[in-house]
């Protein structure tokens, strides 16, 4: 429970301009705002394990669809990836050149939003149409690519609002929680009723 001191402390250390958003939404008045802070903090904590898992499911299913069509070396050139793309792997291979390594390392390296941009509209022609399309669909039937890139770039922009540990209380929570466990489920719907059931969300948000 906070006193009038801890209130005034956590003003200081978390400061002002950080719950600014919060005190808006409270009326100025300091312990509502910290109330609506704490809930923040859980509801951003809940999302952990979806995030986790999308964005490993993500990255592997990505990988596993350019390894059928242009094989285990297309980390090291095989696949027809822009200069950014070969720049962001240079990095992590670099990040990781102080001991041995392997791809899988490398893969586990690059950020959500490398594997973000290979579904982005400029490998439109090639990386989605030679193989990554295979990789994501719904009810028997494939997806458009501006479908899955949009929906993965709104939940990577989600995901770095947590990250950087910013306001996602006033949104929709409820429809992004929906929305990522949709997304895992157009690359595997089992993995999608697992992280489902390991989710903490809907007991979180249930609580507040």
């Amino acid at each position: 429970m906070r006193t009038g001191p801890i209130n005034a402390a956590l003003l200081r250390t978390l400061s002002e301009e950080r719950l600014t958003r919060y005190l808006v939404a409270a009326d100025g008045d300091l312990d509502r705002a910290l109330t609506v802070y704490e809930r923040n903090l859980r509801l951003a904590e809940a999302f952990h394990t979806p995030l986790h898992c999308l964005e490993i499911t993500l990255r592997n299913v990505i990988d596993d669809r350019l390894n059928a069509k242009y094989g285990p070396n297309w980390l090291r050139g095989a696949a027809p990836l822009d200069e950014d793309a070969r720049l962001a792997i240079a990095r992590a291979d670099n990040t990781l050149s102080h001991s041995p390594h392997t791809d899988g390392a490398i893969i586990a390296e690059l950020a959500l939003g490398f594997w973000v941009g290979l579904l982005g509209p400029r490998y439109d022609a090639t990386l989605w149409r030679a193989t990554l399309y295979a990789g994501f669909g719904a009810n028997g039937r494939g997806l458009r690519r501006s479908l899955v890139h949009g929906r993965m770039n709104a939940l990577r922009r989600f995901r770095n609002r947590i990250a950087h540990h910013e306001p996602i209380f006033d949104r929709d929570l409820t429809l992004v929680h929906a929305e990522i466990l949709e997304a895992i489920a157009w690359m595997c719907p089992l993995t999608a009723s697992w992280t489902a059931h390991h989710s903490r969300f809907d007991s979180v948000a249930a609580a507040l």
